[in-house]
C-alpha cells in the first residue's frame, strides 16, 4: 500500500511537470531579438506552411505550363479555369460555366491565340467575370 502511494505521487509530480512545462499559446511563437537602437522586439512568427506549387497544364495546351488558376483570352473575352478545366464566357447578358469550348472559338486553335495568366491575386476568385471590365482594358485585344 506505501509503495502504491509513493508511485502515485511520483506520477503526480512527472505529470504535472510535463503538463505546466510549456509555454503558453501566445508566449509559443515569440522570440526576443536586439532591435540596433538597443530595443528589445518582441517578434511572433507565423506558421510556415508553404502552399504546394501547382501546374496546370489544360488539354488545349498541353506543352504550356500554367501556374495560376485563370487564362484570359482578350480577342474572344473568355477565360479558361485551370483549377476546374471549365471555361467562362458570355452568352448574350449572362456568364455561363461549361466544360465545352464556347462556340465561336471552337475551330480556333486555342493555343496559338493571346492569352494572358492572370496573377495570384484572382487564384482565390471563383467569379472572375466580376472583373471583366478591368481585364477589357487592361489587355487589349489584336
Amino acid at each position: 500500500m506505501n509503495s502504491f502511494r509513493k508511485i502515485t505521487v511520483l506520477l503526480i509530480i512527472v505529470f504535472s511537470l510535463i503538463a505546466f512545462n510549456k509555454p503558453a499559446n501566445s508566449q509559443r511563437n515569440r522570440s526576443n531579438e536586439r532591435h540596433p537602437n538597443g530595443k528589445v522586439v518582441v517578434v511572433k512568427s507565423k506558421n510556415h506552411h508553404f502552399r504546394k506549387a501547382r501546374v496546370y497544364h489544360p488539354h488545349w495546351a498541353p506543352r504550356v505550363s500554367y501556374r495560376h488558376r485563370w487564362v484570359y483570352f482578350p480577342r474572344y473575352n473568355f477565360y479558361w479555369d485551370n483549377f476546374r478545366n471549365v471555361y467562362v464566357f458570355r452568352t448574350g447578358t449572362i456568364w455561363v460555366t461549361s466544360t465545352n469550348t464556347p462556340q465561336e472559338v471552337e475551330k480556333v486553335d486555342l493555343s496559338s491565340l493571346k492569352k494572358v495568366e492572370l496573377n495570384e491575386n484572382n487564384d482565390s476568385k471563383d467569379a472572375i467575370q466580376n472583373n471583366n471590365d478591368e481585364h477589357k482594358s487592361v489587355y487589349k485585344a489584336d
